[in-house]
């Protein structure tokens, strides 16, 4: 069966690998597909497809927005094909990580540790600065013995160095994603940290009325009783369900193949989402407090 994996990071944001080096790993890895999906970000992408092109590689336009709802709330985002929608545009978006990381970098600095911001703009490349690489920065700096350690005792929530950073809710990012013909799709749903089945069949109840399209029922983090969970709320909601490994090269240690052995899905996913987004919107129809949208 022919798989795409619709969830992976590249240098744009915080994984190890550039688009062009995803794209011929995933080729490698025995994919028929692979979506770029970024925080908060889609700057990688024009690199991405070019790839794609390059290599005859189906490539899937993504992102993934950070948004405010219950527990850590990731929502994918994937664009259509010729869709003739504006692109996204998420630049606010991006002013809100830079506040934070300013806030972080402050805090640093007034429990007395030298983290320069340039430090932490090498550290991060190309790619839109994020707590990871203050993590790495930290490491070089000899003041934690590993990343891990820079989040337990200074980045982590609650720790002295914790900046929250400014969010959408989940309605204003799903209503964003949809006005730029992209279908939101809730990433690893267990981050929600909700307590049993029937609070992860409300709160997904409540994003399927303000137009998601899709649950990301096979990750990594999921494990097969939640997958099988969620496949069942998906299919009485008439959601997608999709597949995803979350894979950040050296960053984390999952497999950018790992949906080959984990999903039973097939590539004819993405043409499930393309056709949630036109669903959607019929559902939805004009915000009434904004007759622009849709």
């Amino acid at each position: 069966m022919r798989k795409a994996d619709l969830h992976c990071h590249s240098t744009f944001s915080d994984g190890t690998l550039s688009p062009t080096q995803l794209v011929a790993t995933a080729r490698a890895a025995g994919l028929a597909a692979l979506a770029l999906t970024d925080h908060d970000t889609v700057e990688g992408v024009p690199e991405f497809l070019a790839a794609g092109d390059r290599h005859s590689f189906h490539c899937v336009p993504g992102t993934e927005l950070s948004l405010d709802f219950k527990g850590t709330t990731h929502m994918l985002g994937y664009r259509a094909r010729g869709s003739p929608a504006p692109e996204l545009s998420l630049d606010f978006i991006q002013r809100f990580r830079e506040d934070r990381n300013r806030g972080i970098q402050a805090r640093l600095e007034a429990l007395g540790f030298r983290i320069t911001w340039e430090d932490v703009c090498a550290i991060a490349g190309n790619g839109l600065m994020g707590k990871p690489h203050f993590a790495i920065a930290m490491l070089e700096a000899g003041i934690v013995g590993s990343r891990k350690e820079a989040f337990d005792r200074f980045l982590g929530k609650g720790k002295p160095a914790y900046v929250n950073k400014r969010r959408l809710t989940a309605q204003e990012g799903i209503r964003l994603l949809l006005n730029s013909d992209y279908a939101p799709v809730l990433a690893h749903p267990g981050s929600l940290g909700l307590k049993d089945d029937g609070e992860y069949d409300a709160a997904l109840s409540l994003l399927h009325g303000w137009g998601l399209v899709g649950v990301e029922a096979f990750h990594p983090d999921n494990g097969k009783r939640f997958s099988k969970t969620l496949s069942a709320i998906a299919a009485r909601l008439g959601l997608v369900r999709t597949n995803g490994s979350d894979f950040h090269g050296a960053n984390k240690k999952i497999p950018l193949n790992w949906v080959l052995g984990h999903s039973p899905l097939s590539v004819s996913v993405v043409e499930e989402l393309e056709r949630g987004i036109s669903a959607a919107k019929e559902r939805l129809g004009p915000d009434p407090n904004d007759p622009t949208l849709l």
